[in-house]
């Protein structure tokens, strides 16, 4: 100290301690707000400190900064008000109802104009670090689902009644105060807010009235009748329709208020309209698990789901027939038709044939082959992804998918590619006491079965993946 006090003794520099500056800054708070100040923001006073200064104006520009965030305990968002002059205004909310990282985010910027709309705030600049949130309000991005959607309206509205407001997605860096005071409305400690109160707020800021609308009428559809009929005995004026109708609900039974038709020897089908079917189907043949099938085996796979309307087999033959994937990748074959070969299997799952497809294009784990093996009695396949074909794989997939789940079979028949004619198989044919036969060379049909299988996973392959 001593040495910095001869090197600075030459500039004639004398030190003033600071004085507290607290009791001044609250008088100028209250001399600029002279309305009442919510009892719910609580304020905070620090120095006033404005990187670059405002242009005078008769409505000065504030400064927003919300976040939010959603963790197992629940959602909190933290909201920073900014004055002109530099003076903050924070708050804390916890919310008690479940909502997604999006709409935390959506709810820090709706209670952060609300409390702007309090304070009398005319121009506002809001800053996020929620890309989508920011995008979707500026309408850069587009707004998916209708709970977004409900978000983004109110938004809006809130908006609309400022001068002007200038929404930007800044970093998290940038956005600090905000972040902490979302953590610690997270957790809803009161002891680390100190002086900042918590809000608990109990239900989304999307009023109930923009939820749901529901039209109560009814729509007409094939079920009206035979409803009507099991209701309340309503029959057609027409003898002939009304003898019709009377053995037709004979076939349906209700559960639930809902109609269920009955089957010889299969579950009971639950009744649904054409758009709700139109729906089923779309998501049986090109959904998640969807394979792209015809028009005959999507109406099978709706009725093994449980669900019937009269129309659907033709419904089902006309959807296949629009689908775009299905007629790009149709099997349209040149060549004449002949009489099948037919195999003979003695017993379920005693004559299996294997073979492999690829190179298929590269997916997760770099997996591009496939094995695939088919019972040539149930028709049953297996198949299973590697990434390379080496005998080894192909001997523990034998043993695992075959032998460990429907028992040692009595023949595998298979090309004379060299992972099927390995050490490793032929000893594990010898200990089992498995036979094995060996298709000709480029005659494929010797397998038909498997090829036949193989043709249909590519088939569904180039459906799925264009």
């Amino acid at each position: 100290m001593l040495k910095w006090a001869v090197e600075l003794g030459q500039f004639d520099l004398e030190y003033v301690p600071r004085t507290a500056i607290k009791g001044q800054a609250l008088a100028d708070f209250l001399l600029e707000f002279d309305s009442e100040v919510d009892d719910k923001a609580l304020v905070i006073l620090y120095p006033p400190h404005i990187e670059e200064p405002m242009e005078e104006s008769p409505h000065p520009w504030w400064i927003l900064h919300v976040d939010g965030a959603v963790n197992n305990g629940g959602a909190g968002v933290g909201i920073v008000l900014v004055s002109p002059k530099g003076h903050h205004l924070m708050s804390a909310i916890h919310f008690k109802f479940y909502a997604t990282n999006n709409d935390a985010e959506y709810e820090a910027l709706i209670n952060g104009l609300k409390i702007s709309l309090e304070m009398g705030v005319r121009n506002l600049i809001a800053m996020s670090d929620s890309e989508p949130v920011a995008n979707q309000v500026n309408g850069g991005f587009q707004v998916r689902g209708p709970r977004t959607e409900l978000y983004l309206r109110c938004t809006q509205r809130l908006i609309g009644m400022f001068k002007e407001v200038r929404l930007e997605c800044v970093s998290r860096e940038k956005n600090g105060n905000a972040d902490a005071l979302e953590k610690m409305g997270l957790q809803q400690e009161a002891v680390l807010l100190g002086s900042i109160p918590l809000e608990i707020q109990e239900i989304p800021s999307i009023p109930e009235i923009e939820v749901m609308q529901v039209d109560g009428t009814p729509k007409e559809t094939w079920m009206m009748p035979i409803l009507a009929y099991i209701h309340k005995g309503i029959l057609p004026e027409d003898k002939f329709k009304a003898r019709r109708l009377r053995y037709q609900a004979a076939r349906y039974v209700m559960y639930d208020e809902v109609l269920y038709k009955r089957g010889f020897n299969q579950q009971l089908l639950r009744c649904v309209d054409k758009e709700e079917g139109n729906y089923i189907q779309r998501e049986i043949h090109e959904g998640i698990c969807g394979n792209h099938s015809g028009g005959s085996s999507l109406a099978m796979k709706v009725l093994r789901q449980g669900y019937y309307w009269p129309t659907m087999r033709g419904d089902a033959v006309n959807f296949v027939r629009a689908c775009d994937r299905c007629q790009r990748f149709a099997n349209y074959s040149s060549m004449p038709a002949t009489l099948l070969t037919s195999m003979i299997s003695p017993w379920p799952f005693a004559m299996w044939g294997i073979d492999l497809i690829g190179e298929l294009p590269k997916a997760r784990g770099d997996v591009k082959y496939a094995v695939v093996v088919v019972d040539y009695f149930t028709k049953w396949a297996e198949a299973m992804p590697l990434t390379t074909i080496t005998a080894k794989k192909i001997r523990d997939f034998v043993f695992n998918s075959i032998v460990c789940r429907f028992g040692i079979p009595y023949k595998l028949v298979s090309d004379k590619g060299k992972q099927f004619d390995s050490k490793e198989l032929r000893q594990l044919y010898e200990d089992l006491k498995i036979k094995k036969e060996f298709t000709t060379v480029y005659h494929p049909q010797s397998n038909g079965q498997t090829e036949a299988v193989n043709k249909i996973i590519k088939h569904t392959l180039k459906a799925k993946l264009e």
